[in-house]
């Protein structure tokens, strides 16, 4: 049995490098024009520019992609946080400390052709700049919005030393990446506040401006013979006046995380197709709504750009890319599961995703026997996975809390009379019970398990201090003990945790130590934990100070 399935892997390889030669070749630099027989996408992306991880890790996804039929890996480049590439042809950009080089990235995208994925680079281009304004030396160039939100500032689209920097950067890229396609991002873009920008809105509208921008980046890629890829949300949402005034080969990346309907998929394509422009889906699997695990309204939005995007056969189409944002939210091992959803939907449709998804996982990843405990395993998880802000949205009516770590954060966290089940020891039992039956990629499992654990603990040390000073006698001495407790779980998961960052990203990593620039760190997995863990040890050294905190929270009486 392992013999023939060894054998059936290398075939596969085989014949998908070959496919990658003669059979793919839309996918990689051709002259920026549709054929209208392109193999359509099907892809997952890596948030690179927020936290490089290791190349090991990125040839065990496009390893993933091969095995199952995905035939791109959107590799994100550049960010506020820094470059995820050493540039040569701009100096002084703001890089990350474990960024790669040139040389690096070019064999992982042989690794990748060798495999039949494709790498679609993606440099933002907008909004998202901070890699560029950021830097002492390009600071003259950052445009921002005085009426916007102070995140996501852009660079001035008007001023004359922009373009030119940005076809260096375009060049240099496209001689690592062969893509057909390059991703200029340009989503979320706060902009108009320089004197440049003011002076140019004084003759002409926003959209014009916008519009005349990414048709001059959208030239630059055509000069390189790449298709032109932009984010939607300005283009078909906040500003649609933009997108008639777009050269039509620029492709409209169309970003959704919170619908399940198809239907406002369905119309945004409708959009582009009859503007005379092509789209790409892009579903999201972690993003901005959730914590370390997505849940089954996630697989809902996937369900639906997948028979949107795919099943409908729109020749406006080009295909779909499940988005994944910021690794420093989950663990990095214990997602697979969400992408081999993800792969099924994309290449049978959502009902056969729906239906044996994540049994095929479990009997293809982990080469389990699959049965009910393993299928009440994962529905439970997906149901149970909690949220951030409104509850309502998940089966179990979960809010994902930020691990209080400050005497202001425990005293607000006390004080919520909410006292939600924790479903997450009920799903670690499950998963330890499966546990013997797993027969491949065990430290995988091992990643699921823990992402299950800090759910788990997160929601037990809020839980378990309301329900003990429930509890008669309460007095110093068990304020003390119940604070040790938490003090050394929550320095155990730590340990945990940093090992796991440590196995596949770099242990200095900024991400890891520090927040994020421009963001807030509530969703910044380990480093929220270790503040979280910081906390618990002061006050377990200092456990009258703890004692007072639940007296002064009415807890006591």
């Amino acid at each position: 049995m392992t013999t023939g399935l060894t054998n059936r892997r290398e075939f596969l390889r085989a014949a998908s490098s070959l496919a990658a030669m003669i059979g793919r070749r839309t996918l990689w630099a051709s002259p920026a024009t549709s054929t209208g027989n392109e193999e359509k996408i099907r892809g997952l992306m890596v948030d690179a520019a927020r936290v490089p991880e290791s190349l090991a890790f990125y040839r065990r996804i496009i390893d993933f992609c091969s095995d199952w039929e995905l035939n791109m890996l959107q590799f994100r480049l550049t960010d506020d946080q820094g470059s995820a590439l050493r540039f040569s042809s701009v100096p002084n950009l703001v890089t990350h400390p474990h960024a790669f080089t040139p040389d690096e990235l070019h064999k992982l995208v042989e690794y990748g052709s060798a495999r039949g994925v494709a790498l679609l680079p993606e440099v933002e281009a907008f909004g998202h700049t901070g890699y560029i304004t950021r830097s002492p030396a390009y600071a003259h160039l950052l445009d921002s919005d005085p009426r916007g939100s102070a995140e996501f500032t852009g660079i001035i689209p008007v001023h004359p030393e922009t373009p030119q920097l940005f076809e260096r950067l375009f060049r240099e890229v496209s001689a690592i990446f062969p893509s057909k396609y390059l991703h200029g991002g340009c989503d979320e873009v706060n902009w108009g506040g320089s004197a440049l920008s003011r002076k140019a809105l004084q003759t002409r509208t926003r959209a014009d401006i916008w519009a005349a921008w990414l048709n001059q980046l959208n030239g630059v890629a055509q000069s390189l013979g790449r298709t032109f890829i932009v984010w939607a949300d300005y283009v078909l949402g906040k500003e649609p006046d933009i997108l008639p005034r777009l050269e039509k080969s620029i492709v409209i990346m169309d970003w959704n995380y919170w619908d399940t309907d198809p239907v406002p998929f369905r119309k945004s394509l409708e959009r582009v197709r009859t503007n005379g422009s092509r789209g790409i889906g892009a579903p999201g699997l972690i993003s901005y709504r959730w914590g370390p695990r997505p849940g089954t309204p996630q697989l809902g939005n996937i369900d639906a750009f997948a028979d949107v995007y795919l099943a409908s056969g729109d020749p406006a189409s080009l295909g779909v890319i499940l988005t994944n944002w910021v690794p420093s939210r989950y663990i990095q091992n214990s997602l697979w599961d969400g992408f081999a959803y993800a792969a099924v939907a994309f290449n049978r449709g959502a009902a056969a995703a729906r239906a044996s998804a994540f049994r095929s996982f479990g009997e293809r990843h982990f080469g389990a026997q699959w049965n009910q405990t393993w299928n009440e395993a994962f529905t439970l998880l997906y149901d149970a996975a909690p949220i951030f802000g409104n509850e309502k949205a998940t089966p179990l009516g979960l809010r994902l809390p930020v691990p209080f770590s400050t005497e202001a954060e425990l005293t607000a966290a006390l004080a919520d009379r909410t006292h939600p089940a924790n479903p997450f020891p009920h799903v670690r039992e499950l998963l330890l019970a499966v546990q013997p039956s797993v027969n491949r990629n065990l430290t995988d499992f091992e990643a699921l398990l823990l992402s299950v654990r800090y759910l788990e603990t997160l929601f037990w040390r809020r839980s378990v201090i309301k329900d003990s000073a429930a509890a008669k006698p309460f007095d110093t001495e068990a304020a003390r003990n119940l604070i040790q407790n938490i003090a050394d779980r929550d320095r155990s998961l730590l340990d945990a945790l940093n090992r796991d960052w440590e196995s596949g990203r770099p242990a200095d990593s900024p991400a890891k130590l520090a927040p994020l620039y421009g963001m807030e760190p509530k969703d910044q997995l380990v480093f929220q934990w270790s503040r979280a863990a910081a906390f618990s040890a002061e006050l377990a050294a200092h456990p009258g100070r703890f004692y007072a905190l639940l007296h002064s929270a009415g807890l006591l009486r």
